[in-house]
């Protein structure tokens, strides 16, 4: 699939969603605290943010087996959810996993993004970890 364009929190950025109509899960590895994703947020070529697996149609197991992570628990979103956030998700992007992408954040990042963005996140239990 190829990425769309649109801009948002201010950045022109590939856009990860090309079906609004349909949820595009976003997964990332253990409990996603407002510590951990501030803690987990920098400067890459992907832009400002955090890493994530995410792609259009492939299900929550199958974003937790690309991400091949060691953590018992995974944190589980939407890429719709995160857009009502202000944030923009590109995928893919290169990184970690089949299906990296990035949570690309306004830099600096504002007061309360980070827990903002968490509270969007519902925990599971991994079924893939990775010793």
């Amino acid at each position: 699939m190829s990425p769309h364009r649109m801009s948002t929190a201010g950045n022109d950025a590939r856009d990860a969603a090309g079906d609004a109509g349909q949820p595009q899960y976003v997964v990332r590895a253990g409990v996603a605290t407002p510590f951990q994703l501030r803690a987990g947020t920098r400067l890459t070529v992907n832009g400002y943010g955090f890493s994530i697996q995410t792609a259009p149609g492939v299900s929550v197991d199958e974003l937790a087996r690309g991400g091949r992570f060691p953590n018992r628990q995974i944190s589980i979103t939407t890429v719709q959810q995160l857009r009502g956030a202000g944030v923009t998700v590109n995928f893919p992007t290169p990184g970690a996993g089949t299906h990296h992408g990035t949570v690309v954040l306004p830099s600096p990042p504002p007061p309360g993004i980070f827990e903002a963005i968490s509270s969007l996140f519902r925990q599971r239990f991994n079924p893939f970890p990775v010793p």
